[in-house]
């Protein structure tokens, strides 16, 4: 028997330090790597499959830039695939795409990038990975955590399969990804026998004649007494141990004939190794504001930005990639997860501001150019004003729409001083209002710290108002003008009683009743959909002794029920547009903290108020809710439920796919972890005819009654090592105050009827309002692009990466084939010369795309994706 042996680094860009602090260690590494490169000619390495490690290094040590890149040439370094060493689940199927283009393009800059999913330490990884890395023609999988049951009868290289049908091999890594690491402390003779019974557990699990021994650990530099290890290690063993890469442990296992055993789903268990699922609910900001990010790039500036090129605008992408690279470092599994040093989060604000800040500018430029304002993008200088209102989605949208009042430019050259300032910022605040193609337009207050103001008693408004019939990815043209009665646009208020007539709201959408009543306990019954749900938005709070890896409830907490406010106000809200609103605010009395010997939650209280604003449009199929509260407890998991008629499955989006969650326990005897009873969900879930949309709030549970979703979790330790859930710690034991979430924290939810993907995902996206001009590029009114049947998701819209072109790429979420039927507008397909069936890194892999005018018609097999490009 043979065993590969890889010298390597597990290499956590940032985690108990901070950035910069680790690249100082990164660079001694890498120097010690290089230098023992030169010294040993049988030297290998491998640098953790994530290609920003080299950007890191070689803008410290530009003078050995070439030094490294003639040892990755040589074959020497194994680099890549990735750009991060990513999260597998919190990160979106599109963003994991983007990390896989990023860290190709950035690893070939240095030389032949590793054709191995590398992915040593994420928590869990989801059933789609074998599609995902087919489509970059990666050939194995190479892991640590996340297998269940299915761990005992499977060998240690399998055939992963993925929902579409899809085989990759998969490697798990016994023993972890440091199965033969070595301390340059010890003796040489003490190392070697260690791994060699580590080699007899390893080969026990093997089905094929070659052993992966992984001489490595977080953060460590190189052993130089590999060679020495590895003579002493074959005649200690009779192995013939080689010195290489996880590819050539891949090459040897592929080439055993020995048929391989099949397993199909997700690897979301911990058999062997802790999953760690706390992480989906730590420091819930961070998830929040990576989802909005993913949504402002996958869903608004890609997909503008790929129309604007294709009708001659400028290319957006060296933008689009910045605004990518900014999010993808965040994305890094203990920078997403959460579980972190308190300033490694604080740093990672400014990148995900930088990319949001990106992502809006781009997508900004692209539809005001499309609505034709220009070059200069100059609305019209007058007291009317007309609205390009833009649908993100490729089908037919009435929704709601907010427009901030933020014309460019702010100011002219003039000798009139009233008419420097645009007529839109001179109106007084009291007479602010408006009507938007005739009908009332709906002001609401603006953040003065967020907005320019010329005037101190100024500052620009926003208009909210409902758009009807969007077309598909394209606009329609509304107009502002100012209502001559300020009092027929404002908001009829009153203060009513819980649980009275009076405490609630009632529109309709497309003939059906979408209705919202407050119950006196501050929960609400709802209609939806032609089904009434009841006592929906109760709040849950249980005490937490974990840390920033796993939830630990206290033992005294007792059994999960909604948490009783005793004290209820009810405001209802009316505007004449049809707009209607519950604000409801509770107040409830919660433990400080934990009490001095974690065991129970202390006895002194703290109010920690929650605000929750229940809203109905018309023609809107849907009920909106923001959650605000003031987190003023400690050490607690607050939480809100959300009852269904019936029992049975519920129904979770998870990457590129939408999959079954049980309410029936998990058989975790023999786990090293017990199973969660959460699980996590990209975007919504549904069950008994309801989908609740919470975006940026990805832990969620159903116990067979309802649907809970985490609205927080605060904790006070990266790691702790007296958990019930866990045994010992999952990393240092440093205090982690900013992990306690304390202040002002708000949510955005919305409750759906039925069970398909497109709805929860427009009411995440919404519409877009953008002055428009004299000249737009595209009609008002007509499509751009649209997708039938609806059943498909329209998952990507972007520029290629070489820039000929963009691509258009289509899910199919259901357990039946369907066929794709992609439209064009016509000012976008007489410029399309072109479509075929590319793989997700854009390689061509099939013929001609059938086209009949404008419209395209392909197959999308059961939980496949199929990418085409168009040019």
């Amino acid at each position: 028997m043979r065993a590969i042996w890889v010298s390597h680094t597990h290499w956590d860009r940032e985690w108990y330090r901070s950035f910069q602090s680790f690249r100082a260690r990164l660079v001694d590494t890498v120097d010690g790597v290089l230098d023992l490169c030169a010294r040993d000619p049988g030297f290998r390495f491998l640098l953790d499959g994530q290609a920003i490690v080299l950007e890191d290094y070689a803008a410290i040590r530009p003078e050995r830039v070439e030094e490294l890149r003639s040892r990755c040439v040589e074959g020497r370094l194994g680099i890549g695939p990735w750009y991060v060493q990513p999260d597998s689940l919190l990160p979106s199927g599109e963003a994991h795409v983007r990390n896989l283009l990023e860290g190709r393009r950035a690893a070939a800059r240095f030389g032949p990038v590793s054709t191995v999913a590398y992915t040593p330490d994420s928590f869990g990884h989801p059933a789609q990975f074998p599609q995902l890395f087919a489509g970059f023609g990666l050939r194995a999988f190479v892991y640590w955590r996340g297998n269940g049951c299915e761990w005992d009868r499977l060998p240690a290289e399998y055939d992963w399969v993925g929902p579409d049908g899809t085989a990759l091999l998969a490697c798990h890594l016994g023993r972890g990804y440091f199965s033969a690491a070595s301390d340059v402390g010890s003796e040489v003779h003490d190392i070697v026998g260690k791994i060699a019974e580590t080699a007899k557990e390893l080969a026990a699990r093997s089905r094929s004649d070659t052993l992966l021994l992984m001489n490595g650990i977080d953060h460590q530099a190189p052993d130089p007494r590999t060679a020495e290890l590895v003579r002493e290690l074959e005649a200690a063993t009779g192995l013939t141990v080689e010195r290489g890469l996880v590819d050539d442990f891949v090459d040897a296992v592929a080439a055993c004939r020995e048929e391989r055993p099949r397993y199909s789903g997700e690897l979301v268990g911990a058999r062997v190794a802790p999953l760690l699922p706390g992480v989906w609910s730590t420091r819930t900001w961070i998830k929040q504001a990576n989802r909005a990010c993913e949504g402002a790039l996958e869903g608004w500036a890609e997909p503008w930005a790929a129309i604007g090129a294709a009708l001659g605008l400028p290319d957006e992408r060296p933008a689009l990639q910045l605004a990518w690279r900014e999010l993808l470092v965040n994305q890094a599994h203990d920078s997403i997860c959460g579980c972190s040093k308190d300033r490694v989060h604080e740093q990672m604000r400014s990148r995900f501001d930088a990319a949001r800040e990106l992502a809006d500018e781009t997508c900004r430029r692209s539809l005001e150019r499309l609505a034709g304002q220009g070059a200069l993008r100059r609305p019209p200088w007058d007291d009317e004003l007309e609205l390009a209102v833009f649908n993100p989605s490729p089908r037919v949208r009435t929704d709601l729409v907010r427009f901030a009042f933020d014309p460019h430019p702010y100011m002219v050259p003039s000798p009139d001083p009233g008419r420097m300032l645009h007529p839109t910022l001179l109106v007084e605040p009291a007479r602010a209002a408006y009507t938007v193609d005739g009908a009332p337009a709906r002001q609401l207050p603006s953040d003065p710290s967020e907005r320019l103001a010329f005037l101190s008693d100024r500052v620009p408004g926003v208009l909210e108002f409902v758009a009807t019939e969007v077309p598909p990815f394209g606009w329609k043209r509304m107009v502002v003008r100012r209502a001559a009665d300020a009092a027929s646009c404002e908001d009829r208020c009153e203060e009513v009683e819980a649980g009275s007539p009076r405490a609630a709201i009632e529109s309709s959408a497309g003939g059906e009743r979408v209705f919202v009543r407050v119950r006196a306990d501050g929960s609400f019954d709802a209609e939806l959909g032609g089904r009434r749900y009841e006592g929906l938005g109760g709040l849950e709070d249980i005490g937490d002794r974990g840390d920033s890896y796993d939830f630990d409830p206290v033992p005294a907490s007792g059994e999960a029920e909604p948490t009783p406010s005793p004290e209820i106000r009810v405001e209802r809200r009316e505007h004449p547009s049809g707009i209607q609103e519950l604000v409801v605010d509770r107040r409830l009395r919660l433990p400080e903290a934990l009490a001095p010997e974690r065991r129970s939650r202390s006895a002194e209280l703290v109010d920690l108020p929650v605000r929750t604003t229940l809203r109905v449009a018309p023609g809107v199929a849907r009920i909106d809710l923001r959650v605000e509260l003031d987190n003023r407890a400690r050490d607690h998991r607050l939480s809100m439920h959300f009852p269904v008629r019936e029992s049975g499955d519920a129904a979770a989006a998870t990457t590129f796919d939408v999959v079954p969650r049980s309410s029936a326990p998990v058989d975790d005897e023999g786990w090293v972890q017990r199973a969660p009873e959460t699980f996590l969900h990209q975007g919504f879930v549904t069950a008994g005819g309801l989908t609740v949309a919470a975006p940026g709030l990805p832990e969620a549970r159903f116990d067979g009654r309802a649907l809970i979703f985490t609205l927080l979790r605060a904790v006070g330790h990266l790691s702790r090592a007296d958990l019930e859930t866990r045994p010992g710690p999952a990393g240092p034991g440093i205090a982690t105050p900013g992990a306690q979430v304390p202040g002002p924290f708000s949510a955005a939810l919305s409750l759906l009827p039925g069970s398909g993907p497109g709805p929860a995902r427009e009411a995440e996206l919404g519409l877009c309002a953008v002055p428009a001009g004299a000249n737009p590029l595209i009609p008002s009114g007509r499509p751009v692009l649209a997708l039938t049947p609806h059943r498909l998701v329209l998952s990507a819209l972007k520029p290629l990466e070489d820039g000929d072109g963009f691509l258009v790429r289509v899910l199919n979420p259901t357990d039946q084939p369907e066929t794709a039927c992609l439209s064009l507008g016509d000012a976008l397909a007489v410029r399309v010369r072109e479509a075929v069936q590319v793989r997700l890194d854009e390689t061509r892999e099939g013929g001609p795309i059938e086209r009949e005018g404008g419209t395209f018609r392909f197959e999308v097999p059961p939980h496949a994706l199929r990418s085409v490009r168009l040019r």
